[in-house]
């Protein structure tokens, strides 16, 4: 069997894409490459915070369309951008090899660069926090700035995991406003992913900045996933509404 078929083996035996099955491939080791495939794959980490307009529910039907992943993009030269990262649905469904993430969220950013360098801090701040309603508002108006880079994650953490909705909204004043949620027992420290999640971020540059920076820098060859946020059908219903300026 070529390395080609090997790759398509194990897109269709466990229905993922093509450039994570290329990814798994080439960490197998042994010609019992199906049998390590299905153990690397139990270990790939998922989002860590939920995200109004993410893609993950969807991302099996863009596969079965055939309009994702871009078939003639080579994981190997190519790299993959992500400007408007959020929740970064697409990337954990990838994993490529090399990868640029950005959004204009400067909270989602520090975040992201926190379980990349710092995990085992934020996940002792994690751990502190808990699940009660006037304890929720009292760390909803702190003031990020005022904050650690390891508070500042895991704050975003908690108010995402115990919001209403997993929605990340300010108020013209730049100050989080988004309710709390009706969870009985949400999982604000998920440890396991989260150290799924640092070990993926290790080889990714993560940055705020506008989006035209990633245009840029891109070449031919590269694959850039733009999904901006929703244009709001009113002016009340803008939950796009989560950077300030």
């Amino acid at each position: 069997m070529t390395s080609s078929q090997a790759v398509r083996k194990i897109q269709e035996t466990f229905d993922i894409n093509a450039i994570y099955a290329h990814t798994v491939f080439g960490l197998t080791k042994t010609p019992y490459f199906l049998e390590e495939a299905a153990k690397i794959i139990e270990e790939k980490p998922r989002p860590f915070v939920k995200w109004v307009g993410g893609k993950r529910q969807l991302l099996k039907q863009f596969l079965q369309m055939h309009l994702y992943p871009p078939e003639k993009f080579n994981p190997k030269t190519g790299r993959y951008f992500e400007p408007f990262v959020g929740g970064g649905a697409v990337f954990f469904d990838l994993l490529p090899e090399r990868a640029f993430l950005s959004d204009l969220n400067s909270e989602l950013v520090v975040t992201y660069n926190v379980i990349k360098t710092d995990l085992g801090k934020l996940i002792v701040s994690l751990k502190k926090y808990k699940l009660d309603k006037e304890y929720f508002l009292r760390v909803r108006t702190q003031n990020p700035k005022e904050l650690s880079d390891i508070d500042v994650a895991s704050r975003f953490i908690y108010l995402n995991r115990t919001g209403f909705n997993g929605m990340y909204r300010v108020n013209s004043r730049g100050g989080f406003n988004v309710p709390f949620g009706k969870y009985n027992n949400p999982l604000i420290c998920d440890e396991n992913n989260l150290r799924k999640v640092s070990r993926a971020l290790q080889n990714v540059e993560i940055k705020s900045q506008d989006y035209k920076r990633v245009l840029e820098k891109a070449k031919k060859g590269d694959f850039i996933y733009f999904d901006p946020p929703y244009y709001p059908v009113s002016k009340t219903a803008s939950f796009t509404s989560y950077t300030f300026a």
